[in-house]
């Protein structure tokens, strides 16, 4: 007789899941952050400067907490009212990430961003979707 083995792993707590949750907006922001480092030590021209810009440490941070913290919440609620939590999240992160993108495209432009820095803000939203999405659903933490 043939065993299945699943291939997500559900958190089997509270805790199990905000752990989750944690080193995945942790590997987030690393990642950023380190991207956002390279984009300033080659002086790549994004537009956007001073305090508010969005290549600043402090809104890439917050912006991602927040994330995590959002998605955290949707894949609690998927896995406690779905039977397919893996799959609708999944989807819900995929829909989430094309929505998100809307501003970059229609409304950074008018802010000043320059197209450089509209690439930046796709590249960055790629980095801390991934490592969200691929710790929550259990796919890194293996």
């Amino acid at each position: 007789m043939a065993t299945s083995r699943k291939r997500y792993s559900l958190p089997s707590s509270g805790s199990g899941l905000a752990r989750r949750a944690a080193l995945g907006v942790a590997v987030a922001v690393i990642a950023v952050l380190v991207a956002q480092g390279v984009v300033d030590a080659l002086a790549l021209d994004v537009g956007a400067a001073g305090p508010t810009s969005p290549f600043t440490a402090g809104p890439l941070v917050a912006s991602t907490v927040v994330a995590g913290a959002g998605a955290a919440v949707v894949y609690a609620g998927l896995v406690r009212f779905t039977d397919r939590p893996v799959r609708n999240f999944l989807a819900a992160a995929g829909v989430v990430f094309a929505v998100m993108l809307i501003p970059v495209i229609a409304f950074a432009p008018s802010l000043g961003v320059t197209p450089v820095g509209q690439a930046v803000l796709v590249i960055h939203h790629v980095l801390v979707a991934v490592p969200i999405v691929a710790f929550l659903i259990g796919t890194a933490s293996r």
